[in-house]
């Protein structure tokens, strides 16, 4: 069942187009990541900001019920069509729609940077059986693109926004939001036990049209209007000759469990 509240905007120029060209250009998950929450396939497991469903596909592989909360409308609807076998919600990490202790698992994939607050935490606590498993993940740059886009980096360089004014590295997806660990204040005095952390190789192979997705899904660039954005990935384009190209994420897991119950 999907219920609709637009909760979260999408950018600016590609507007709902925006959530194809995350499917088709951002990198997956390994299908380790499932093992970190320790659960048996009988259990029910949440995933927030399940975006496209990128992590989705692989949690209903692995456990009997698998909720997906995502708060923007578009990703809810490519969501929904992509992962038939999981239950899609609309809602935010603080007012998570499903009873108190409902779930034995929550997951949360390249997002829980943009809700790591007391709320979100205190929801989620409330939301997990004793014992529950909280897992996060982030992939970042294990390498570069191969073979080299140097060209191509170099043109959105000069149209990118400087790295002081966002909150994201303009071309790729290792930025402060994760790294600076910022994230992790919101686990003081928290009833989780303290955090464990896996990292995993995560390859990727994109088609040159695939490699141009990933750019368009920058926010910045995403943001720009059709007039301004069409032409340079238009030019992006035309710089990448090759079929395909490879990368090598590296996925960061961090798994914990609730040691007590919610206040």
């Amino acid at each position: 069942m999907i219920r609709v509240a637009r909760t979260w905007r999408m950018p600016a120029g590609s507007l709902d187009r925006w959530p194809a060209d995350y499917e088709r250009g951002r990198p997956g998950w390994p299908d380790a990541v499932v093992e970190a929450a320790g659960l048996p396939p009988a259990a029910t497991v949440l995933e927030l900001g399940a975006g496209t469903g990128k992590l989705t596909r692989l949690l209903v592989q692995a456990y009997w019920r698998v909720v997906a909360v995502e708060p923007a409308d578009a990703m809810l609807r490519l969501l929904a069509a992509l992962c038939p076998d999981a239950q899609v919600v609309a809602g935010t990490a603080q007012q998570i729609p499903l009873a108190a202790r409902s779930v034995d698992g929550v997951f949360a994939a390249e997002a829980f940077h943009w809700f790591d607050d007391a709320r979100a935490l205190a929801e989620i606590a409330r939301v997990l059986r004793p014992g529950g498993t909280l897992v996060l993940m982030w992939n970042l740059p294990g390498g570069a693109w191969e073979p080299s886009i140097a060209g191509v980096e170099d043109l959105l360089q000069e149209r990118a926004p400087k790295q002081s004014d966002v909150r994201y590295v303009p071309l790729d997806l290792d930025g402060p939001q994760y790294t600076s660990g910022g994230w992790r204040r919101a686990f003081a005095d928290s009833p989780f036990e303290p955090l464990r952390e896996r990292r995993l190789g995560n390859p990727q192979t994109l088609d040159r049209d695939g490699l141009v997705s990933f750019f368009a899904s920058m926010g910045w660039l995403a943001d720009l209007p059709d007039a301004e954005r069409l032409p340079l990935l238009r030019d992006v384009t035309a710089l990448l000759t090759a079929a395909e190209y490879d990368r090598l994420w590296e996925t960061h897991v961090h798994a914990t469990r609730l040691s007590r119950g919610p206040p």
